[in-house]
């Protein structure tokens, strides 16, 4: 059966998303769709089943659903929510199960523990460790990956044009200018802190709540981070596309 978790190009591979839950045993477990990223409108429908557990040293640090399907001949793996594939942190402050994190500050605070957490202490001069002594994630490498990883999801990296920094505006729901503002900030003042700082305004502009994580699912796709996120609706049992093109459409 063929995989699709090998070589790294799949980040750009459509991926599925679900509300993972802690059972009466503490183990978490996904809500089970009833379809795949392999299903396509018209085709055949898709026959699940659990194939194994991917274990995980980062990112949700639980291990991983991968479902195999009997129509199509594929296995993938099933993210909880605020994770995509290769990540190593959440993207949004959101919980396994979907919803928002209790007492979550507002504003840019409310993203500490996620992706952004570097940006937001570069915005501050904090530099992470320049040596890789104990071999932490807090090191000066990894904040600046994170950094232009952040830049690049919320539409400030340096290089993009108009008509892509526009999208990227639609996609988080954020006036184009504010956007356009801080990538000339970068500009003019090159440097991790002015990164970080442009990180820190479009991050204190966006709604709050589980709606976030769709706003970012979409513009991280948008900016070719990873492949179309799409969100099994445990209420309508029915997976739903969060690219930006199609928010709202259904997959039948």
């Amino acid at each position: 059966m063929q995989g699709c978790h090998g070589s790294v190009p799949g980040v750009r591979r459509p991926f599925v998303i679900t509300p993972y839950s802690a059972g009466e045993s503490g183990v978490f477990k996904p809500a089970k769709p009833d379809a795949g990223s392999c299903h396509v409108e018209g085709s055949k429908a898709c026959v699940l089943w659990v194939d194994h557990l991917r274990e995980r040293k980062t990112g949700p640090c639980i291990p991983l659903t991968v479902l195999g399907c009997g129509t199509h001949r594929v296995c993938f793996t099933v993210y909880p929510p605020g994770h995509v594939p290769y990540g190593r942190t959440r993207v949004a402050p959101v919980a396994l199960e979907g919803k928002a994190m209790v007492d979550r500050p507002k504003g840019a605070e409310g993203f500490e523990g996620t992706v952004f957490e570097a940006a937001l202490d570069a915005s501050k001069g904090a530099a992470w460790d320049r040596s890789r002594e104990g071999g932490g994630e807090r090191w000066w490498g990894t904040q600046g990956r994170r950094v232009g990883a952040a830049l690049k999801i919320l539409g400030v990296a340096p290089g993009l044009g108009d008509s892509e920094r526009e999208a990227m505006a639609a996609a988080l729901g954020v006036a184009l200018l504010l956007l356009c503002e801080q990538a000339y900030g970068i500009a003019a003042a090159p440097g991790y802190r002015s990164r970080g700082q442009a990180v820190r305004a479009v991050l204190g502009q966006l709604g709050e709540g589980p709606c976030v994580l769709s706003l970012l699912m979409a513009s991280g796709h948008l900016a070719g981070l990873w492949g179309a996120p799409l969100w099994w609706d445990t209420q309508s049992a029915r997976l739903r596309s969060w690219s930006f093109r199609g928010l709202e459409s259904v997959l039948r």
